[in-house]
């Protein structure tokens, strides 16, 4: 309990100065959201051998409606990865939770956990076993798919995405 609040204070400290917003009202601002969307867009490296690159050929991104996260926009993804899941049960991964830039940062950070914690809690009713999942973590705004303000761009940035985690 101890981590997670001095997780929280320190993501609060950190994106207080709006480094990490999609406002774009800084130069540094800007520069980081620019970083973290040609990040996402660009092929992932596969690091890990083949496991790693069939992980990421078939898990899909989960999308929420705005201020949702318990009933996804494409619930079917979610039972696709569930059955990939299922299928390689070797593979363990983290739960990474997102929210779009509407809204203040506490609360997207607190939306963005709900939504990670509600997909592991699928997962694990589901039959994936809990020790496969390294971590659930809400992220809120950082690290953004897409950086413009407007609708479409921010429902890309309302999502639960997987990563790979090596043995």
């Amino acid at each position: 309990m101890i981590r997670r609040i001095v997780f929280i204070v320190t993501v609060v400290l950190l994106t207080s100065s709006g480094i990490f917003a999609q406002t774009g009202s800084s130069r540094e601002s800007s520069q980081d959201v620019a970083y973290w969307v040609d990040f996402w867009s660009r092929p992932p490296v596969f690091l890990f051998g083949p496991q790693q690159e069939e992980f990421f050929k078939n898990m899909q991104v989960i999308l929420f409606p705005w201020n949702d996260h318990d009933e996804p926009s494409n619930p079917s993804a979610l039972d696709s990865d569930i059955q990939w899941l299922k299928d390689h049960p070797d593979v363990r991964f983290y739960i990474d939770g997102y929210a779009s830039s509407r809204g203040p940062l506490i609360y997207n950070l607190a939306l963005s956990q709900r939504r990670a914690d509600w997909v592991k809690q699928v997962l694990l009713s589901r039959g994936i076993a809990e020790n496969r999942i390294k971590v659930a973590a809400g992220w809120a705004e950082m690290y953004p798919l897409c950086p413009e303000l407007n609708e479409e761009c921010w429902s890309k940035n309302r999502m639960v995405r997987f990563q790979y985690f090596p043995d």
